[in-house]
């Protein structure tokens, strides 16, 4: 009986190894993730469990204590939620650690009763967006450094585009208000910036935007995001794979691992209709040619808070020998540009979703291989064209007080950061916005 048995086993494995000859590629996902995946994925660090406050020592933030409904909403969250107060005083910035018990903020705000001119706003900028911590900025973004107001310069165009670079979150809400200079009354804006990024858990921004809904609604204020990282791409597990297919998928962290066990012949029969010699099969009904039918379908994307993305292409690449070798020295590592044996259905497209198509290319000699008991694909989503969704840049302007133009230096900053070539979706760091690895059986070309 127990030879019997053994028999069995070593005709099963024969079966087995025989099936690919003599190995059957086999994927882990821990380290498809941690030595494939994770090492060309841009990761950066997420910022610090702590927010910082900045107040400009102005009749901006005096007269927000008294008359903003914005401020009097935020107000008690300023509090709780800040661990550091950098109060700008002109040029200076005073550092005051916040005790939550004590409520320092409104102790502080007390204090604040004359107005320090030439506030350097610029320099709270950068050292926000050079910083790994949250941060509100509270100013009317009039800045003097080097001798000059720059009311007419973008002074934040570099440090907006620096923090989102990172792929953090810029959250303004402008508050218009009226403030008395030499006489005059001046139309103006009071800004509320929030540095944050929806990637870490409970941002700051949830909590003060929660705060000012109803104040959005009837007007009071008005609030714009900026980001390059919303860009988001969804994909149903169950119906996810040609239905003629057997296939499993496993999510990993930032993509799929989709297993196709159906070999090379049903996937030419009945996903791209093609005989063995690839000619075009006739449908059942005798009429030529059958219609080919998506071999990855029901992905879908949304454009996200700035940007339209107007095109996405694929690059495909049969990773296979890579991954081998990452555990068997005596194999050498390589990869093929495979991406022409792919393509996306540009109506589906359209309507936001991605619709993977099969080419014959994918036969090319090269291609596919027999060598390993499978393959390893990688398909990586790739923006190639995203537009710059318009927006209302006089809500970010003002009639200057120091010249008789307006003052340009938020809304030009805000329409810089977001055409910067290192922020916009097609650059190296943000154009990749899904991969699905796809493995598949074994083909002999």
């Amino acid at each position: 009986m127990k030879n019997r048995l053994n028999t069995i086993i070593a005709i099963a494995c024969l079966i087995v190894f025989s099936r690919c000859g003599g190995v059957i590629l086999e994927v882990d996902l821990p380290t498809l993730q941690e030595k494939i995946y994770e090492p060309t994925a841009v990761i950066y660090p997420g910022l610090e469990p702590s927010t910082v406050l900045y107040l400009d020592h102005s009749t901006c933030v005096i007269d927000a204590r008294s008359n903003s409904q914005v401020f009097k909403a935020l107000r008690p969250n300023l509090g709780q939620y800040c661990d550091t107060l950098q109060l700008i005083k002109g040029g200076e910035f005073e550092a005051i650690p916040l005790d939550r018990q004590a409520n320092k903020v409104s102790e502080v705000l007390e204090t604040i009763k004359d107005d320090i001119s030439f506030a350097d706003i610029r320099k709270a900028v950068f050292q926000i967006c050079n910083g790994t911590q949250q941060a509100i900025l509270i100013s009317d973004c009039e800045s003097f450094a080097n001798g000059r107001f720059l009311d007419l310069e973008p002074y934040m165009s570099e440090p907006f585009k620096d923090w989102m670079e990172k792929g953090h979150a810029i959250f303004v809400i402008t508050e218009p208000y009226q403030e008395k200079y030499k006489g005059k009354v001046y139309d103006k804006k009071r800004f509320y910036f929030i540095f944050s990024d929806d990637r870490i858990v409970a941002p700051i921004s949830h909590n003060f935007i929660g705060e000012i809904q109803g104040l959005l609604q009837n007007g009071a204020c008005s609030l714009y995001k900026m980001t390059n990282a919303d860009i988001l791409v969804q994909s149903p597990k169950s119906e996810m794979i040609a239905d003629d297919l057997d296939f499993q998928v496993e999510y990993g962290n930032g993509y799929e691992f989709v297993e196709i066990s159906s070999d090379w012949d049903v996937i030419r029969e009945y996903v791209m209709k093609l005989d063995e010699y690839g000619e075009p099969l006739l449908n059942d009904d005798g009429t030529a040619p059958a219609t080919p039918v998506a071999l990855l379908k029901n992905f879908t994307f949304n454009d996200g808070e700035n940007y339209t993305i107007e095109d996405v292409q694929i690059v495909a690449t049969n990773i296979t020998a890579t991954y081998v070798a990452l555990d068997d020295s005596t194999a050498s590592a390589g990869e093929t540009n495979i991406s022409d044996a792919f393509k996306l259905d540009e109506n589906a497209l359209k309507n936001h979703n991605l619709t993977v198509m099969l080419t014959e290319k994918i036969f090319t000699s090269g291609y596919l291989s027999d060598e390993f008991g499978g393959n390893l694909l990688r398909l990586d989503f790739v923006i190639t064209y995203a537009g710059l969704k318009p927006f209302d840049n006089t809500a970010f302007e003002w009639q200057s007080i120091w010249s008789p133009n307006t003052a340009i230096c938020v809304s030009k900053s805000i329409d810089n950061a977001l055409r910067d070539i290192n922020v916009v979706p097609t650059c190296p760091n943000r154009r990749v916005i899904h991969t699905v690895f796809l493995k598949t059986e074994s083909y002999n070309n």
